[in-house]
């Protein structure tokens, strides 16, 4: 009778812990699924919604655990911890006041042409070369070489760079990102891969090279203790800004000659003001608007458990929890839809997919300008929007002189790439073509 009664009530037991279970698993998993803001109204109220700047970093770091497990970055991009914040965006306005010390947007240009020399040379001299290079890498090298020296480490002499060590950085950079894309992850992952699973291998591995190739680039360890959390913040944006904007403008004689004038006297006035049209600032905002650097912007918010709830949770063993993951609190995630908003036809009108800089011209003067959300907004709003634009600009416009200099050409398709899809774009020596 003894042994009846205690089978009983273990039958009992395991059968309310399987039905407590099974209702926290469920009721866990029936949160309203990712909510898409396609208004720029919506939008402003997710990424400024007037909470603290705590919890503004801490929804921040809840969408972008896919890139602290694929770079292993430790700056405010990935982390909800104030004194981290202020001391990455103290030190990128210093970086950005620092250029101007060192003649700013003069100086500027003057490393951009030194890249795109650097990286030409070959294509117009070179007889045992390939007739022809990937689009994409020039601008991807251009690009990198440009900040490194123009930016992060204004005493380096362009020479000191490994352009090895540029190409491996960039390729892995852009292979990580897409990885972390596809790599499919729990409410809160691991900011780090587990030593016991094989899948991230290649990740550790590349990962490993990728600090190894930048190091090289950037050795002062007490400037930059981890030189990825600068180097994807600046580099990788910019590279793909250059990219789409030279893909616009490369045959087109107005285009050019827009940019052309701008090299001539390289100041934030020619730039925003210049009387030649379409002035250089309209094609870089049009740019951003048509291919906005971030489609989509990510804010992931912890929900607040039922007290019943937790006390249930509570009667469960701890095993149970952890195999269910039941005491990891539920995220709800929300996404600003950018390039919906940068596309709609209702607030750009009817040519919206249509690249025309001089829908800028409409709204000079204009209190009526709608929002570009290119940089985000609100508090955390890229701290590198009013420099980027311009520095985008005169490497696009260093490459397009460095070009027609060098005897080469521009050959493209009508598919416009971003971090990918650059397939049929090259640079060409025109005697070969």
């Amino acid at each position: 009778m003894y042994l009846l009664f205690l089978l009983c009530a273990i039958v009992t037991a395991l059968g309310l812990i399987t039905t407590i279970t099974l209702t926290l698993f469920f009721s866990r998993n029936s949160y309203p699924s990712t909510k898409q803001h396609t208004s720029p109204r919506a939008i402003m109220n997710l990424l400024d919604p007037k909470l603290s700047i705590h919890n503004l970093l801490s929804s921040r770091f809840l969408a972008n655990q896919r890139l602290l497990h694929a770079f292993n970055l430790s700056n405010t991009f990935v982390s909800p911890d104030l004194r981290t914040h202020h001391m990455f965006v103290g030190r990128m306005k210093d970086l950005i006041r620092a250029q101007s010390r060192h003649g700013h947007w003069g100086a500027f240009l003057h490393v951009a042409r030194q890249a795109v020399e650097s990286e030409l040379d070959h294509c117009a001299k070179g007889r045992e070369t390939p007739p022809s290079r990937s689009f994409a890498e020039l601008v991807q090298i251009v690009t990198f070489k440009t900040i490194l020296i123009g930016l992060l480490d204004p005493d380096r002499d362009m020479e000191t760079i490994d352009t090895e060590d540029v190409r491996v950085s960039a390729t892995l950079i852009t292979k990580l990102w897409a990885m972390s894309k596809m790599k499919k992850s729990g409410s809160v992952p691991s900011a780090a891969p587990s030593s016991d699973d094989t899948s991230t291998t290649p990740i550790i591995d590349e990962l490993a090279t990728l600090n190894h190739h930048l190091r090289q680039l950037l050795p002062d360890l007490d400037k930059y203790p981890n030189p990825v959390d600068f180097i994807i913040p600046t580099w990788e944006t910019l590279w793909r800004l250059v990219a789409t904007s030279l893909a616009h403008v490369y045959d087109q004689e107005e285009y050019r000659r827009s940019f052309q004038e701008l090299l001539e006297n390289p100041t934030p006035e020619r730039f925003s003001t210049a009387q030649v049209t379409p002035r250089t600032c309209w094609i870089i905002n049009e740019t951003l608007r048509l291919h906005p650097p971030s489609r989509h912007i990510s804010r992931s918010f912890s929900i607040e458990q039922h007290p019943l709830r937790q006390f249930l949770q509570g009667l469960l063993p701890k095993f149970t929890r952890d195999i269910f993951s039941l005491d990891s609190s539920p995220i709800r995630s929300e996404v600003a839809a950018i390039k919906v908003v940068h596309l709609s036809t209702d607030i750009w009108g009817t040519d919206a997919l249509e690249f025309n800089p001089k829908r800028w011209g409409e709204y000079t003067g204009s209190a009526n300008v709608p929002t570009l959300f290119a940089f985000g907004y609100g508090p955390l709003m890229c701290v590198g929007k009013n420099w980027a634009p311009m520095a985008a600009a005169l490497i696009v416009g260093a490459i397009l002189e460095g070009v027609k200099e060098g005897g080469l050409e521009i050959h493209g398709t009508t598919v416009i790439g971003g971090r990918s899809d650059w397939v049929g774009w090259c640079v060409q020596d025109r005697e070969r073509c």
